[in-house]
């Protein structure tokens, strides 16, 4: 190699693999735009004919809808059903795939007709997993004669945990379509160096343009859920998907972490669901409102934060076992596994941080008037000095400099879209002097701002002696 030059070989091998990759890509883009193109109309006209069908999904205590919303993922699962149905005549995977993909969704249809027992459910599952793991040749080639009994047992476990977890999740709009997104492009990550595995990149890259018609219509118009025959028959085919990719590993549990790290919000929120449920001597499958997306609900963040905060965390798991895939990191026998398990404990362990910080500055407040003592607020409008609607980055900013200047133990937040409210625990100067420095505030961020709404002291009712208490010192 003289002069420090690459020999022809290399760079012709180079060339070769990046034209082989722009080809996937532009194939799965195609096959994207296919699967969007085949998912729209039929989920539109399934909108208006599933509840002819009855599958609708009807209020419940534990869900935020509040009429019956039409269940549409069996769309998504009939498109799946005669791809997986093509590929098995043309000999590119087996019957076991497409058989026990039909029982899944089958059961998940019943099911939505009405609720089944979580036994006879989990019997189904297990049956068609354990099928498809003992029999399917490319799962036997990718996991059981590669690791062993110990390799079979795992995937098992993998399979079914995987499928439950995401349908645990499957209770606020657009998370569980999110999850199974990223899981598709997990799956096309994956296989694209797999020429002869393709199919199943294909497939990830068709469940991600099917899915976006499906979010819009289930986020933005709230006309369709996933339901249960949707969310397990999709997370099954994706598990035995990621399974049948064969990737070198250092052992079965970091092979079983790369797949993993594409699904870390619903392996989170079981794991978590799981301790706190056992930790309370109760059966795992007794619903609750433990979930990561109900605690998240309950502490009042806008269910578009949820879904970008919990994307987010999809969108670094996909990157990171992707990462983790394309350099040695994979054959390490433990790093993939650590990586997962720890993204797992720091996932669960924020949502959970969040929800109880945020009850906590709920009973502090209740406590304070508890003990006798009494709470006070104010409120203001506010608008652009020329009388328009203020910015929604305004008022953040606004609120977060009125925050800066009361007490930490004291609350500001925006109340309506321009209405700003200051709650306050103590008052440690005349409303006077406090809404003076406030306005200060509202000058420097060139905001007008009326004198307050109102303004006034909370006391509990209860306490005769301080209904009584005089209003003086709210103008001194």
């Amino acid at each position: 190699m003289a002069g420090g030059q690459l020999p022809k070989s290399f760079l012709h091998f180079q060339i070769t693999s990046m034209t082989l990759l722009a080809n996937f890509a532009v194939q799965c883009a195609f096959i994207s735009a296919v699967g969007f193109s085949l998912a729209l109309p039929l989920l539109l006209l399934n909108v208006k004919i599933a509840p002819r069908l009855g599958l609708v999904d009807w209020p419940k205590a534990r869900g935020l809808a509040e009429d019956h919303v039409p269940i549409i993922g069996h769309t998504l699962v009939l498109v799946s059903l005669v791809y997986f149905g093509c590929l098995a005549y043309l000999g590119k995977t087996s019957g076991f795939v497409v058989v026990s993909t039909f029982i899944i969704a089958f059961m998940g249809y019943l099911d939505d007709l009405s609720s089944r027992p979580a036994l006879d459910k989990m019997l189904v599952q297990l049956f068609c997993v354990v099928c498809v793991v003992l029999f399917d040749p490319a799962l036997q080639a990718s996991i059981s004669k590669t690791y062993g009994p110990w390799g079979t047992f795992w995937a098992i476990f993998f399979i079914l945990g995987l499928m439950n977890a995401v349908n645990f999740i499957d209770g606020i709009d657009g998370l569980a379509g999110s999850v199974l997104f990223f899981g598709g492009a997990g799956l096309v990550l994956f296989s694209q160096s797999q020429s002869e595995l393709r199919t199943f990149g294909f497939y990830g890259a068709m469940l991600m343009g099917m899915l976006v018609p499906f979010l819009y219509l289930n986020v933005v118009h709230r006309k369709g859920f996933l339901g249960n025959v949707g969310s397990y028959t999709l997370s099954y085919i994706l598990a035995i998907s990621h399974l049948s990719i064969p990737i070198e590993s250092g052992n079965v549990i970091s092979r079983l972490a790369l797949p993993g790290l594409c699904f870390l919000v619903p392996i989170a929120d079981a794991a978590l669901v799981l301790v706190y449920r056992l930790g309370a001597r109760r059966s795992p499958f007794q619903a609750d409102k433990g979930h990561l997306h109900h605690r998240l609900m309950q502490s009042s963040i806008p269910l578009r934060y949820i879904l970008l905060i919990l994307g987010s965390i999809e969108f670094l798991g996909v990157a990171t076992g992707y990462l983790l895939y394309q350099s040695a990191g994979a054959q390490n026998p433990w790093l993939a596994a650590t990586i997962c398990f720890s993204h797992t404990v720091t996932v669960a362990m924020l949502v959970v941080l969040i929800e109880k910080t945020s009850k906590q500055r709920v009973q502090n407040f209740f406590s304070h008037l508890d003990r006798g003592e009494s709470l006070y607020f104010i409120k203001y409008k506010i608008s652009c000095r020329s009388g328009e609607k203020v910015e929604p980055h305004v008022l953040r900013r606004v609120e977060a400099r009125i925050n800066a200047e009361i007490r930490v133990t004291d609350l500001c937040f925006v109340q309506e879209p321009d209405v700003l409210f200051v709650a306050l625990r103590t008052l440690t100067e005349p409303f006077k002097k406090l809404s003076a420095r406030l306005e200060r505030v509202f000058e420097q961020e060139r905001v007008h701002a009326v004198s307050h709404l109102e303004a006034g002291e909370f006391i509990k009712v209860s306490n005769q002696n301080l209904v009584g208490r005089k209003a003086s010192s709210l103008s001194n």
